[in-house]
């Protein structure tokens, strides 16, 4: 029998030295007058594990924590919601997981200029590190953390309860993303619903906003400073950017708030529906954008005639400075940060809608191949979108240059479509629909992270679930308001600065809080238990020390990038401030709430708090292993030692 972990899991589980306790063997709270069971086999065995129930029952005891949360102070166990529900089939994780490979970011300007300032070939290589060494690791140990515990973004740190503060920090932070990422929902939606009209608007001066100057030029003089603005960057101005002639910073762009409404409408219908029928509705987005973009790409191969020569001239790198190579992985890194999900925790909360024994390593792969698959499709298909657009309009930035990073996606490939000789229509709706429904299911999926993150912490809230869901509905539909003026939208152009920050702070303290503190051994071991089969150790290590080395040199990459375009955006500190703010304050609250000496405190902090599956089965197994001081992994060819 192969697989068996060394270390006893007592260790694992008791918060100090039996005898450091000066009480009995009663039980407070909750446990008082519960039964405790012996081990059927009797023997040494059952010896072990009544001894064992009684050191922590002893330890529980001597624990004088104050009333907190349900699992905090140990008094009463953690309640799962046995109403949250789960998946309806096991791939519908696989499907959830894969919608954000067909998000504006990866058609953006970012992988466009990374190729443009390294080339093909460094900017491959960054991506497929930055997949290795970064998005596979965290989204098998998000996946861990939620799969295992069956709960959401909070609850899920009581594997080590000082840590919870980073949950909270993931709920604001999710909850300050939510009260705009709906626009970049409502900017594809509007592109989608003109695509329908016999003569596409944002390739006609015909319109009511267009001015006199509006050109509809193929050539261009590109030593002139100075070219007339095409009708798809009017549309741009008018439509979404409200920058139009005569407009102000409080301008509002209709389109846009009528867009907002009619979203946020679809996604609280959908979220007041059980998390089976989420599923299916995520799953049949994720074929669709499958389709559509598969349709797309090859269409666009064959009308623009790409061939390997396209691709020749960038494939190797154009340095010019050691600069550009740091351009080039940060933009790498931030598509490969992609497949965590939108927002924060996204991951955790999907995966805790799985059955207990899925297998959350081959789906870890499976997902981030995919999205590998994608990007590089993507990517081919925005150096096309780029260099179609260069050839005709204009330069960006030297004549285009709405500043803003959504004006290289709707701009360049809104053009690419209204040139096509056939059906320019049908292949610009199959486009902007696929990024649409790509924003759309991150925004349900962000709103998941949320809800299943209250109503997994908070019992209280679960019995007024509508009422809960509705107002933060209707809250954040309110703020997103603000995004549709002129002023709001031209705030959104460091969100991409921000989100691949944060993601590597969180991703580097969950890396620290399960492989360092919880442990290695019993993170391995607990994987194990869960999937079923044995983890190498390589894996474990590589975990360990590889992805935190990497994540460090990118933390580093991106102050230098910052300090040097000197980047002081008023969002990026106050989302680190609230990250380390929060976290820290609760360390505080947690550590104050304890009793003994300092180390003693530390223990009871860091040690993980009513940490089972919550399926009575797999608990039940679970804790009859920890109970006999050895933990049981199932072999392939073996259920039992």
């Amino acid at each position: 029998m192969k697989g068996i972990c060394g270390e006893q899991l007592n260790n694992c589980m008791l918060l100090g030295d039996c005898e450091n306790s000066e009480h009995g063997t009663e039980l407070p709270g909750d446990f008082i007058g519960e039964p405790v069971e012996t081990e059927s086999g009797g023997g040494m065995g059952g010896s072990l594990a009544l001894a064992a129930r009684r050191i922590r029952s002893r330890q529980v005891h001597s624990m004088a924590v104050r009333t907190g949360s349900a699992y905090d102070t140990l008094e009463r166990p953690y309640r799962h919601d046995k109403c949250r529900g789960r998946w309806a089939k096991s791939a519908d994780f696989y499907f959830a997981s894969c919608t954000h490979a067909f998000s504006s970011l990866i058609f953006s300007e970012l992988s466009t200029f990374g190729i443009l300032h390294g080339g093909w070939l460094l900017f491959i290589i960054a991506y497929l590190m930055g997949m290795l060494f970064y998005s596979l690791p965290i989204f098998l140990i998000q996946a861990f953390l939620g799969q295992f515990s069956s709960s959401g973004t909070i609850s899920a740190f009581r594997v080590a309860p000082i840590f919870k503060g980073i949950g909270y920090a993931i709920l604001l932070l999710n909850l300050g993303t939510l009260t705009y990422y709906s626009i970049a929902a409502v900017v594809p939606l509007i592109y989608t619903v003109n695509s329908i009209h016999p003569v596409i608007p944002w390739m006609s001066c015909n319109n009511s906003w267009n001015t006199q100057e509006c050109s509809l030029h193929e050539n261009y003089d590109v030593d002139d400073y100075r070219v007339d603005p095409h009708s798809t960057v009017e549309f741009f101005r008018s439509m979404i950017a409200s920058t139009a002639k005569g407009s102000t910073s409080m301008s509002i762009s209709w389109s846009m708030l009528i867009g907002v409404l009619s979203i946020w409408l679809v996604v609280l219908a959908l979220l007041l529906k059980p998390v089976a029928f989420i599923g299916k509705v995520l799953r049949c987005s994720c074929v669709l954008m499958f389709g559509f973009f598969v349709a797309v790409f090859l269409y666009l191969l064959i009308h623009e005639q790409v061939t390997f020569d396209t691709l020749h001239y960038y494939w190797m790198p154009q340095l010019d400075s050691f600069d550009s190579i740091l351009a080039t992985a940060r933009t790498a890194l931030l598509m490969a940060g992609g497949a965590l999900g939108p927002g924060w925790g996204s991951i955790i909360t999907l995966s805790s809608y799985n059955n207990f024994r899925r297998d959350a390593e081959r789906l870890s792969i499976w997902v981030c191949l995919t999205h590998i698959t994608i990007g590089l499709m993507g990517l081919l298909c925005c150096n096309v979108a780029h260099d179609h657009f260069e050839d005709h309009v204009g330069m960006m930035p030297l004549h285009v240059d709405e500043k803003h990073h959504m004006q290289f996606l709707y701009l360049c490939f809104s053009y690419l479509f209204g040139r096509f000789t056939t059906t320019p229509n049908l292949w610009a709706f199959l486009f902007f629909g696929m990024i649409f429904l790509s924003e759309l299911c991150a925004l349900i999926i962000q709103m998941m992270s949320v809800i299943t993150a209250l109503f997994d912490e908070f019992e209280t809230l679960r019995s007024r679930r509508i009422l809960v869901i509705s107002s933060l509905v209707f809250c954040l539909t309110a703020s997103s308001v603000y995004f549709c003026t002129q002023l709001g939208f031209s705030q959104l152009t460091q969100l991409p600065n921000l989100a691949v920050f944060t993601h590597l702070l969180i991703s580097g303290i969950l890396v620290l809080m399960t492989t360092w503190v919880y442990g290695r051994v019993r993170f391995q071991c607990d994987l194990q238990f869960m999937l079923g089969k044995t983890i190498s150790s390589f894996k474990i290590f590589f975990i360990r020390f590889a992805t935190p080395i990497f994540l460090g040199l990118c933390l580093f990459q991106l102050t230098y990038l910052f300090t040097r375009d000197r980047i002081h955006d008023v969002l990026i500190y106050v989302s680190q401030g609230l990250i380390l703010l929060t976290a820290i304050s609760y360390m505080v609250y947690k550590v104050c709430r304890t009793n003994g000496d300092w180390r003693q405190r530390l223990q009871q902090c860091l040690a993980p708090h009513d940490w089972h599956p919550v399926d009575a089965d797999n608990r039940r197994f679970y804790e009859e292993i920890m109970g006999i001081s050895e933990m049981l992994v199932i072999d392939a060819n073996a259920n039992t030692t």
